[in-house]
């Protein structure tokens, strides 16, 4: 049960992150609009949880507003390419206002450190040399 709520909350946090991204910076995110669109059904089983109800809320308006969109220029042109779409999605992102979506406290987030930091640092940090900058070393003698 406790793995299960260390998964909603998971979940919940890249929820509002996506909430995020759509509140604050849609017209720099088409292809995070175009993945939504392409993906709308993943977010199915979030739409009768009530820890999601308010922010799935937030998404589906983005997603129903560029759907109809995008309905609107497939009834003009017909069938769409993906730069296409992403034209569309463009258009439509400096045409949005996010006064329509639900307000949310502004995300924080803190680092907490370990008590042995450097047992995860200094292998990383080596790995990091070894790969990047054609070091080469021996460890076998």
């Amino acid at each position: 049960m406790q793995d299960l709520s260390v998964l909603e909350e998971v979940l919940r946090m890249v929820l509002e992150i996506l909430n995020s991204c759509l509140s604050h910076q849609l017209v720099y995110c088409p292809n995070l609009v175009y993945t939504l669109l392409y993906k709308r059904n993943v977010f199915e089983a979030f739409r009768s949880h009530s820890a999601f109800q308010d922010i799935i809320q937030n998404i589906d308006m983005v997603v129903g507003f560029f759907s109809s969109r995008l309905q609107r220029v497939q009834e003009q042109r017909g069938e769409l390419g993906v730069s296409e779409v992403l034209e569309v999605i463009s258009k439509g992102a400096s045409q949005w206002s996010s006064d329509r979506l639900r307000k949310f406290p502004d995300l924080k987030f803190k680092y907490v450190e370990e008590d042995a930091p450097e047992e995860f640092f200094i292998p990383y940090v080596w790995t990091l040399s070894l790969d990047f900058c054609m070091l080469y070393y021996n460890f076998c003698n």
